[in-house]
């Protein structure tokens, strides 16, 4: 379809992003040029949904309407008409799949979910709002595509994944989150000291950079590296002391506190 100029698809942005709510028209004009609209605002915003609306009814889709509505406009389309909704949809499969522990099903549901985005979210769509819209999709983006590779280390596909993990892991090195998840699939593969090695320098740059040091998710990936392996050798139950319950063991890592710190 052609949609026109970049200001008229950022309109459509606008009312799609909106989910079949109203947008006013105050709201579009800021979303189009920010706190500086040109005088013509009004006008050429009407002009837009003018075209816009010619535009949906030459498709002859009796599904999608756009409307005006409390001093704005409502644009209506069929479910599943949107991207970003199929995304939405298959990412809270995911997470669900997540919670009762299928992530073979969670990884399909991610996968199917990253085929959705075509290059950059919002492409050729300018104006404030877009820009913002944008960063927010891109990270929705990044989120399920790190929840993939978590599920994924989980499958036990460390090989699979690690190409992929190497350049998020170089592309953003103060991301804790991602740096964790490098570090494990290091550890799944049997690449131990290098994945040690990789927390010093995580270190020394959360240190250097931001004057911090790291955070729970990359302390938690280093005490699970630092974990003794669990016995093969079957000891039978553990007999109760006496008068009470079993003795709680220490967590493994409480011995390398201060290596990690």
């Amino acid at each position: 379809m052609d949609i026109g100029s970049p200001q008229q698809r950022g309109t459509l942005a606008m009312l799609l992003l909106r989910e079949g709510t109203t947008v006013t028209l105050d709201e579009l004009i800021s979303g189009l040029w920010g706190d500086e609209p040109p005088r013509s605002a009004v006008t050429t915003v009407r002009t837009y949904v003018y075209r816009l609306r010619r535009v949906l009814q030459q498709e002859g889709d009796d599904a999608t309407s756009l409307e005006s509505s409390g001093g704005g406009y409502v644009l209506h389309v069929p479910d599943g008409a949107v991207d970003i909704n199929r995304f939405r949809a298959h990412t809270l499969r995911a997470a669900a799949a997540t919670r009762h522990g299928d992530r073979r099903a969670a990884a399909a549901e991610l996968r199917s979910a990253l085929t959705l985005p075509d290059g950059r979210p919002l492409a050729g769509v300018q104006g404030p709002y877009a820009q913002g819209q944008r960063a927010r999709l891109e990270q929705w983006i990044a989120t399920a595509h790190l929840d993939l590779i978590e599920a994924e280390i989980h499958l036990g596909r460390h090989r699979e994944i690690l190409p992929d993990l190497t350049a998020m892991a170089a592309a953003h090195p103060l991301w804790e989150e991602v740096q964790a998840l490098y570090m494990t699939a290091l550890h799944g593969m049997g690449r131990t000291a290098e994945a040690m090695e990789h927390y010093r320098r995580s270190h020394r740059a959360l240190v250097d950079e931001l004057g911090i040091e790291p955070g729970a998710q990359l302390r938690a990936a280093m005490h699970h590296i630092l974990a003794p392996a669990p016995t093969t050798v079957n000891a039978g139950p553990r007999r109760p002391r006496a008068g009470g319950s079993p003795r709680r063991r220490r967590p493994a890592w409480v011995s390398h506190r201060r290596l990690v710190r």
